[in-house]
């Protein structure tokens, strides 16, 4: 008995070691293999060290900003005006791309003395020594100037320490790039750029209404809560509608669909300003921009490539080679001046116009874009099936049976004839080349109204 209690015993003794022996022997492998994971990981995305760096932009421009921003608040002071001007947007944050940004200023007036007070014509008279000076008309006026091959944006805001005292939306903007400069981690503004191109690339960058895709501002906030770009695209590839981002964690789980209007939460992403806890700052952003994203983020996880942050540059050599044997037919539509956005939203509505024109007379559209890098004129470009259609068509008609349609058919068509009790008529069609309604197009009221010229350019 004696004997076989020890023998019992040191088969557990064994059996123990076994087990800290294989827990040890797993713990090695599983570190051996996410060290190999890392490493593969590690070359396989190792290009965007390279990019980050090319996308570093020349600070010596800070220096003519500065310059113009002292010149512009002892232009004030002088003035006697109690406002002060400040960087804003990717300049103050630090985070503008190399040979891409735009110089966002702002104007702060004092709340108490211009609380009511239209502040927008105090800065228009102090800036109207520069030739420049353009209008640009919003929620609250604003100015562009041109000074040394820089383009200022001069935003007039009122000074407000709490989003409750906002007048205007725009109030806000200095505290968004104050929550930011505090928030962000080193190494972050590199991630910011990074996704800013990427979303350029992809064709997403942009909350402009003719865009409808993620602003600087959400890019901004989506860093600062996932960590880095890859740590976005790879929870981003994930991505379903409505996806809640509240990096502040005003509310608990999904009580902000509940809580914010919901005009405010229709969209696919709800990013909680978390300057004014009210607001989805990435409301903008459209399903279709939302998918692109989500899609291309899980085909850049999978395969990277520097080929994700640089948009093919459309051309006629390179639609000729896309279309194959199909027909190309392209319009350059000049938008003439104004504000980006207007202008912008007039060319999408021409755009969608002619490209409703061709599926309505029944031209198969293979594929379809446009083009407009906001300072020359648009590109429309339509890839369309060479067939040319048939010179008569057959229309539809009511059942005969409904006399009263079938007479209102018959009398508004000359050629009608019967088929399973139900009328059809024979009509000739007005186009039966995509090129003849290209043409028409050129005369179309409706584009006309919305481009200040067009004219076919393929």
């Amino acid at each position: 008995m004696f004997f076989k209690n020890n023998i019992l015993l040191l088969l557990f003794i064994l059996i123990q070691h076994l087990k800290i022996f294989l827990s040890k022997l797993n713990l090695f492998i599983i570190n051996q293999i996410h060290k190999h994971w890392f490493q593969i990981m590690a070359e396989k995305f190792d290009f965007l060290e390279e990019l980050k760096k090319g996308l570093l932009p020349d600070t010596s421009i800070l220096k003519k900003i500065d310059s113009f921003v002292d010149a512009l608040n002892k232009h004030l002071k002088k003035q006697k005006i109690v406002a002060t001007c400040v960087p804003g947007g990717s300049v103050a944050k630090g985070t503008f791309l190399k040979d891409d940004y735009d110089v966002d200023l702002f104007v702060k007036f004092d709340f108490e003395k211009y609380k009511d007070k239209d502040i927008s014509k105090f800065l228009e008279n102090v800036l109207s020594n520069y030739k420049s000076l353009e209008k640009l008309h919003g929620s609250r006026d604003y100015f562009q100037v041109l000074v040394s091959d820089i383009t200022y944006e001069l935003v007039p805001v009122i000074d407000i320490c709490d989003p409750k005292e906002a007048l205007n939306v725009t109030d806000m903007s200095p505290m968004h790039v104050t929550w930011v400069k505090k928030n962000i981690r080193e190494g972050m503004q590199d991630d910011i750029r990074l996704t800013k191109k990427f979303c350029k690339g992809i064709g997403v960058y942009g909350a402009e209404s003719y865009i409808s895709g993620f602003s600087g501002h959400v890019i901004d906030i989506l860093i600062l809560n996932y960590g880095s770009f890859l740590e976005l695209l790879e929870k981003a590839a994930l991505w379903k509608p409505k996806v809640i981002i509240d990096v502040e964690k005003h509310y608990k789980k999904n009580e902000v669909l509940f809580e914010l209007n919901r005009s405010k939460t229709l969209g696919p992403l709800v990013v909680v300003d978390p300057v004014l806890q009210n607001r989805n700052a990435s409301a903008a952003l459209s399903l279709e921009k939302f998918d692109i994203f989500r899609k291309k983020a899980k085909e850049f996880m999978k395969n990277p490539s520097r080929d994700f942050f640089f948009r093919e540059i459309v051309t006629p050599d390179s639609l000729n080679k896309k279309a194959g044997k199909n027909i190309v037919i392209a319009f350059g539509a000049d938008p003439g001046k104004g504000k980006v956005d207007v202008l912008g939203s007039k060319l999408l509505k021409a755009f969608d116009h002619i490209l409703v024109a061709f599926q309505k007379n029944d031209f198969l559209v293979k594929e379809s874009g446009w083009e407009w890098d906001k300072k020359d004129s648009a590109l429309f470009w339509f890839i369309i099936d060479p067939k040319p259609l048939e010179a008569v068509e057959e229309i539809l008609g009511p059942p005969e049976k409904i006399k009263e349609h079938a007479a209102a058919f018959s009398k508004k068509y000359k050629d009608v004839f019967t088929e399973r009790g139900k009328l059809h008529a024979r009509i000739r069609r007005k186009y039966t080349k995509a090129e003849q309604l290209a043409e028409n197009i050129l005369k179309d009221k409706y584009v006309k109204q919305r481009t200040k010229d067009i004219e076919l350019v393929h």
